[in-house]
């Protein structure tokens, strides 16, 4: 009698303890979901072409493959960019559905920027 009562307090143990598997052909495994790279900035924003609205809020990677996320929201609900070269990409700015303007220096001094800031906050 004594030795069914430690067998089945082990029994209890090691299944409290997770130590019981099925058989291999019992267990399934779950398919792992991963979320694709983030395209490199330099990817998304390209000069004279119009930035892809949800590559660019998902984020890019700058070279150093830190993720840079530089968009806002206008008041009208469209989607304006400001990026600094830092990112990998030429520095410059966008509207939604308008092509990327690259520029020298700060994209912020730039008359056009300061146009299209304006209408976006306007």
């Amino acid at each position: 009698m004594r030795a069914r009562h430690v067998v089945v307090v082990a029994a209890v143990l090691a299944t409290a303890a997770g130590c019981t598997s099925k058989p291999a052909e019992m267990q399934v495994n779950a398919p792992v979901q991963t979320q694709p790279p983030l395209p490199a900035c330099a990817e998304v924003f390209k000069p004279g072409q119009p930035v892809d609205k949800a590559k660019a809020s998902a984020g890019c990677t700058d070279p150093n493959g830190g993720v840079q996320f530089v968009g806002v929201t206008c008041n009208d609900g469209t989607m304006m960019w400001q990026v600094d070269a830092k990112t990998g990409a030429p520095g410059g700015y966008a509207q939604e559905g308008k092509p990327y303007t690259e520029v020298n220096g700060d994209p912020a001094a730039d008359p056009g920027y300061k146009t299209a800031y304006e209408a976006c906050n306007g």
